[in-house]
């Protein structure tokens, strides 16, 4: 039986007898786990602790809720929020850290410091792009043309045959 605080000072805070035992037993369990406290006290029982949790108002029965509704200790809300930051803080470190691994590979692609370093300027590059580009087309235009001398000669075989 329940003496430190009375069953009958804890009964309005419940609706019965029953949910009161069931609510300090459940507390109870919790604090068995590693719960913290949420009232500063010297009772080492914890059906005792939970009962004058329960006084305080600190835990609080809710109708038709199963589960104990126990508000956190700022400590423990202030680690959350700190472990949160922590974590955005990293994943803010790696993007950053990403982006400058690309900015590095941009820095490595060739451009006209390249044509420089070996001695061109920008127009001579500008001439031998051009140049590879005829170049290019040229030989684009000429294995046309021997598609299309090809083509014929097959047309003429199959009419000669």
């Amino acid at each position: 039986m329940l003496t430190q605080p009375s069953t009958e000072s804890l009964l309005p805070l419940a609706e019965n007898r029953y949910v009161l035992a069931m609510l300090a037993a459940r507390r109870a369990r919790q604090l068995t786990s590693g719960a913290c406290p949420t009232l500063e006290t010297e009772t080492p029982n914890p059906v005792t602790l939970a009962s004058e949790e329960i006084g305080a108002g600190s835990v609080v029965y809710r109708y038709g809720k199963w589960d104990v509704i126990i508000p956190e200790h700022p400590l423990i809300i202030a680690a959350r929020e700190a472990a949160l930051r922590e974590a955005r803080a990293k994943e803010e470190e790696e993007r950053l850290e990403e982006q400058s691994r690309i900015m590095r590979q941009v820095d490595r692609l060739p451009g006209e410091d390249v044509f420089e370093q070996v001695g061109i300027s920008a127009a001579d590059a500008s001439r031998i792009a051009e140049q590879l580009i005829s170049h290019v087309a040229k030989l684009e235009e000429e294995e046309r043309k021997a598609e299309e001398e090809s083509a014929e000669a097959d047309e003429d075989e199959e009419a000669g045959e």
